[in-house]
């Protein structure tokens, strides 16, 4: 995912992509850019080939509107980005969507820099625990 904007941060046994808002989707959309497309194309090519860990896919508004519009706003724009995944060889099953609507900042609302930071999806690739005893004892 180099160079497409998608931030990759390992977290203990999991990896989390953060896709941000100048890369998913326009205001008030769930509609996918064609920036997201590709970096998801790129994304769903390792995924389908590396079955051995599950998938949780979040999504994030900012605190502009309510919770009636921001809440399936947030899960809309998660399902989209499944969806694509899908479409793309990664099997349904894997993978979990949830929207978070705006209770889960990452930066200050007061700003359009921050409101930008806290549109955003984040995906969660989690080893199975097979895959992790495979490489607790490929490290002894």
């Amino acid at each position: 995912l180099q160079g497409s904007g998608v931030a990759v941060d390992r977290q203990g046994d999991q990896i989390k992509l953060t896709m941000p808002a100048a890369v998913t989707f326009a205001t008030n959309s769930a509609t996918l850019s064609a920036q997201a497309q590709n970096s998801l194309s790129q994304a769903a090519q390792t995924l389908a080939t590396y079955t051995d860990t599950t998938i949780t896919i979040v999504g994030h508004t900012d605190n502009t509107g309510n919770d009636a519009i921001n809440n399936p706003l947030s899960y809309n724009r998660a399902q989209s980005v499944a969806n694509y995944l899908n479409q793309h060889g990664v099997a349904a099953n894997r993978m979990s969507v949830s929207g978070q609507g705006s209770r889960q900042p990452v930066a200050d609302n007061s700003t359009e820099a921050g409101r930008a930071q806290n549109r955003r999806v984040e995906i969660y690739l989690v080893a199975s625990q097979q895959l992790i005893n495979q490489a607790e004892a490929q490290s002894k």
